[in-house]
């Protein structure tokens, strides 16, 4: 198990599992990455799945999960290292890998 699937694990035991499911399906392999950046990389490939959608019911779980996703990273960060987070909104934000996936 990966560190950001072991800190969703300890932090999420009573989440619907489905959600905790697809959270925990989109985060991959990578156990080298810092649980922040883990996390939202894992948002960020979510958004990148939805980003053609239809808006199609079967569309509201990813999406939760990748916003769950998301606001766990800022979480992760600011517990980790609060300095941390400027750097990760700047990676992550409108002006970052959100911005791209829009169009921005």
């Amino acid at each position: 198990m990966t560190p950001a699937a072991r800190w969703l694990r300890e932090r999420l035991p009573d989440a619907p599992p489905a959600l905790r499911d697809t959270m925990r399906d989109a985060l991959g392999e990578d156990a080298g990455a810092p649980v922040p950046d883990a996390l939202a990389d894992a948002a960020l490939r979510l958004y990148a799945r939805l980003e053609h959608g239809t808006g199609a019911r079967a569309e509201a779980l990813p999406l939760l999960a990748a916003d769950a996703l998301l606001t766990h990273a800022i979480e992760a960060q600011v517990a980790a290292d609060p300095a941390g987070l400027d750097a990760l909104a700047a990676r992550i934000g409108g002006a970052g890998a959100l911005g791209r996936l829009a169009g921005a």
